[in-house]
């Protein structure tokens, strides 16, 4: 890993530009901008952020640390990866034109196919690795949902094409989408890669719980997919297929919760603030799954998916408060980001307190809008924190600079 600093590089100069894009979002809300149009700068802010941040990033931590050098050394992953970036960033320049644009659609279709493609030859050496089962089965589900969520983009597509009014399906779709992605390829790749970490260190009973733990998670991947379906009151086999979903998540967060103790344990290890922000992450996750099982409720349910605030803070606790997190704290843990430094210390506090804040706000004014009290005050506090998650991720990228001049100075 450690000769492959320049996607380092370009994964942290990809994640300012969603911070940019993010200010951008929070600015044109609340000021007059004529030459930015809020409907394409939003699918530029959201295409990018899973492209050319989280898909690429994970992809890049999952290959060159779950697969042995006879294989990430093969040219295939260095082009595959190349395809993925460049996608990303081609379908971010093209977002100006309109989404049912040829070069909108063309370059969108480009980016799922690479991602098809690196998923057939990334299962397909995953097998050969000497990794253990647990990891396997979390790499393999999470690159199989990355893959499952493309046909929720083109139904979109469709729904776009064919100038549909079908609202259910247009909701069904994107929520099917969003599922995979966040419940499934985001959280399922930060498994394995932490339990890829860990397990070393781990006991036979840690190593036993986290198994346990993983199978569960991933068992609950599909069937936690009809909860999003809930909100159209559907027939009683999506009912039923929905509880299923239920049990399984509130299964894996009590596994999670005994598990914890040993993740603890091991977190003694590194540093005090790499520590925290694992906490934060553990934190994070835990309250995601929990609440996600609770949408088995209507009252919940429907409170959730009908309520625009709430669901853009669900996105952003597992995007902001889980996935990210743990990125920089992988980049940190493995010296390319040094946490000796006092500069990375202090770009990485700046930047945990802004996600923080922004999730607290965040969730207050989905509180508020469900219980009609929403108030002219949010729009501007969630602006001035967008400018703070700007401004820490230039300090990251400033950190990452002057990691690399440590380096060189050894």
């Amino acid at each position: 890993m450690k000769k492959n600093n320049r996607w380092i590089n370009i994964l942290i100069l990809n994640f300012c530009v969603v911070a940019l894009l993010g200010m951008a979002l929070r600015s044109k809300i609340l000021f007059s901008i004529p030459f930015l149009d809020y409907n394409r700068l939003l699918d530029a802010h959201f295409h990018f952020a899973f492209g050319g941040w989280v898909t690429l990033a994970l992809a890049v931590l999952l290959v060159y640390n779950l697969l042995p050098a006879t294989l990430y050394g093969k040219a295939s992953y260095k082009w595959l990866l190349i395809s993925i970036l460049t996608s990303a960033w081609l379908l971010l320049l093209s977002s100006p034109l309109p989404a049912n644009s040829i070069s909108s659609s063309f370059f969108s279709t480009l980016f799922i196919l690479v991602n098809y493609v690196f998923a057939w030859f990334f299962i397909r050496d995953i097998v050969k690795a000497n990794i253990s089962k647990t990891v396997r089965l979390l790499a393999v589900s999470s690159v199989v949902c990355l893959i499952l969520s493309s046909f929720g983009v083109f139904t979109l597509a469709y729904l776009f094409a064919s100038k549909s009014l079908n609202s259910f399906a247009y909701r069904d779709a994107l929520y099917s989408y969003l599922h995979l992605q966040y419940n499934g390829f985001f959280t399922l790749a930060v498994f394995a890669l932490l339990f890829q970490k860990l397990e070393p260190k781990m006991t036979l009973d840690a190593k036993t719980k986290s198994y346990q733990f993983s199978v569960l998670l991933c068992a609950s991947t599909f069937p936690s997919l009809f909860l999003t379906y809930l909100w159209r009151d559907p027939n009683d086999v999506y009912r039923v297929i929905a509880v299923c979903g239920s049990v399984l998540l509130l299964l894996s967060f009590i596994w999670f919760v005994r598990l914890i103790p040993a993740l603890k344990e091991l977190a003694k290890s590194i540093h005090p603030l790499i520590r925290y922000m694992s906490y934060l992450c553990m934190a994070a996750f835990s309250l995601k799954i929990f609440l996600q099982s609770l949408t088995l409720f209507p009252e919940v349910g429907n409170a959730v998916f009908g309520d625009r605030p709430v669901i853009i803070g669900f996105l952003h606790l597992v995007f902001l408060g889980f996935v990210t997190p743990f990125i920089f704290i992988w980049f940190a843990q493995s010296g390319f980001l040094n946490i000796r430094l006092a500069f990375t210390k202090l770009s990485l506090i700046i930047f945990t307190i802004a996600v923080l804040l922004n999730e607290a706000v965040l969730m207050t004014q989905g509180l508020g809008a469900m219980l009609i009290k929403s108030s002219q005050i949010f729009p501007w506090v969630l602006w001035v924190l967008s400018i703070f998650l700007l401004i820490g991720a230039v300090l990251i990228a400033i950190a990452r600079i002057k990691s690399i001049g440590a380096e060189t100075t050894k």
